[in-house]
Order: C-alpha cells, then structure tokens, then sequence
C-alpha cells in the first residue's frame, strides 16, 4: 500500500485542496492514521481552523508544545498557524475526519462585528492555540455535536448545502467563543518561544530544501545552539533537523519523478540530492521501494483508473 504524506508546500504551509477555488474555503477529510507512513501525519501548519474528530480507535494528536490521547468521540481544534501532528497510539489504527475552514468564510465584510468581536478575539488568542473536547464531559457537547451535524451535511451535499454548513460554522464559533474562550484565565499569554523557533527553522529548510544545508544553517535561522535546535526538533516535530529535511526532500521529489522528461540524476539534483544511487538509497528508506518501483506503481494505478 502506498503511505500517504502532507503536501506541505514552499510557502511553509500544508497545501490544501480548495487552496484553487477560494470561493468557498471549506472541507471536510476522512483519514486512517495507518495510511501515513509511519502512521503519522507530520508536523505542520496552515492558515485554517482545523477540528478533528476521532470516529474509532485513538491517536496521539499533538499542538504546539502539548499533546492529547484523543479516544473514539473525542475531538480537538487546532488554531490557525498552530503547529499540529498525529500519530498513531501503541501502533492501533486510529479512523477520524478532519473539518478545515478558513475564517474568512464567516467573517463577512472588513471590520464587521463577526471579525473584530468574535473572530479575531479567538484566532489570535496565544490560550486558545487549541482546545480539547473530550467526549465524557458534558461541557463538549455542544461542539461535538455541530462537528457531528456539520460532517452530515457535508456528506449529503444536498441543494443549497453550503448554507447550512456556513450556518453550523457561526454556531461552532459560537461555542468555541461561548464555552471556551470566555472560560480563559486573564493572564495574557506571550506566544511559545520555542514554537516560534522551530516555526523559522522549518521556513529555512523549506526554503531552501534544493540547497547544501548543514545543522549550524538551520540553528542559526532561528537562533538556537545547534543541541538545542535538535532537542527542540526531537521535541515538537519528532525528528532530527537531518531527518526532516532528508523526508521533505523525498516528499518534494516526487512531482520531479513522475515527470517523463526527466531521469533519475535529473529528479535528484532538482530535490537537492547530491547523487541519484544517494536519492534512491534514502527514497528507499522513506517510502519502502525505489523510485523506479514508486513511478511503476503511480503509472498503473492511473491506467487502471482511466480504464474504471
């Protein structure tokens, strides 16, 4: 079975499907943490609000600095621009939907009270970077139970559907500002140094992934000692700075391999490797087969779908 990976762009940000047709900015994903390889869905960002429900199973669902064991009913929202990842727990399957929008589907018009008083209010909260629900308590409810009700419209797509959908959205946010954000201590709270150093140092690489890097270039992006830059990688994207950037190199490969006007050296350099016997050694680490393997199956499995 091919492993799924994020499509995680050049601007630093998850690539989403509607990321061409911004006209309604809304979506909702059906996932198995096992489908990803090494049943994790990598450390990332992206500039919409994302609410996951757990449909069966369990997984580690990490934000930021904190992490969750989410359970079957359970659900969590990651802020935008929040660092967020998943893995699978004690290696069991873990079966959820994610509901991503950007807030700019409800915010209406400029400084329209639903910007200034409520949305803006809860996306550039530092507290509310996520928020936890955990099925066995009653104060989820209400949130729960939209996500559950938006996740039915949307799969009945039913004429008119988006209306209902932008309606349970004003609803969620109502919630989320209602249960969530008002229950929030006073205290203001600085962002997490630490994320915002790691956010620059995975900029770099993402950046500059088609470049020779080296640790010192990657701590010295976001002011780290080089032991501390690899702790903190170790820490919230775990995986050493090397690792990270070997995966994303594969990862940005692969629209390189499956170009017939290019050979293996050629797909090579273009990712940043140095050698294709180097590339196809690490490709092979990554993604359990060769590249020539990966094209060959890619290729199959589209003539199949051709001929369905």
């Amino acid at each position: 079975m091919q492993r799924k990976v994020l499509n995680i762009g050049e601007n630093q940000l998850e690539n989403r499907d509607y990321a061409r047709n911004d006209s309604f900015p809304f979506r909702i994903g059906y996932e198995e943490i096992t489908n990803y390889r090494g049943s994790t869905f990598g450390c990332h960002w992206h500039p919409e609000i994302e609410f996951t429900y757990i449909l069966s199973g369990s997984m580690i669902y990490q934000v930021n600095n904190s992490q969750y064991l989410l359970k079957e009913g359970d659900a969590i929202c990651a802020n935008q621009n929040c660092l967020h990842s998943g893995t699978a727990s004690s290696g069991l399957n873990c079966q959820y939907f994610a509901i991503t929008f950007h807030p700019t589907l409800i915010s209406g018009h400029r400084n329209s009270i639903f910007e200034n008083k409520y949305l803006f209010e809860i996306v550039t909260n530092e507290q509310l970077a996520f928020a936890y629900f955990n099925s066995s308590n009653d104060d989820s409810n209400n949130i729960i139970s939209v996500l559950l009700e938006l996740e039915k419209i949307y799969k009945e797509k039913t004429i008119g559907y988006e209306l209902l959908i932008v309606s349970k959205l004003f609803e969620l946010c109502f919630y989320l500002y209602q249960d969530v954000y008002r229950k929030l201590p006073n205290e203001p709270k600085n962002p997490h140094k630490n994320i915002m150093q790691i956010k620059s140092a995975l900029n770099y690489i993402h950046a500059h992934y088609k470049e020779t890097i080296r640790l010192n270039d990657i701590s010295t992006s976001c002011h780290l000692s080089n032991s501390s830059c690899c702790r903190l990688f170790k820490k919230i994207v775990h995986h050493t700075p090397f690792d990270y950037l070997l995966s994303y190199r594969i990862q940005k490969s692969i629209p390189y391999l499956l170009n017939e006007g290019l050979n293996i050296t050629e797909v090579a350099i273009s990712a940043g490797f140095s050698s294709s016997s180097y590339y196809s050694e690490i490709f092979k680490k990554y993604m359990n087969c060769s590249p020539t393997i990966y094209k060959h199956k890619i290729k199959n499995r589209s003539v199949v779908q051709n001929v369905l």
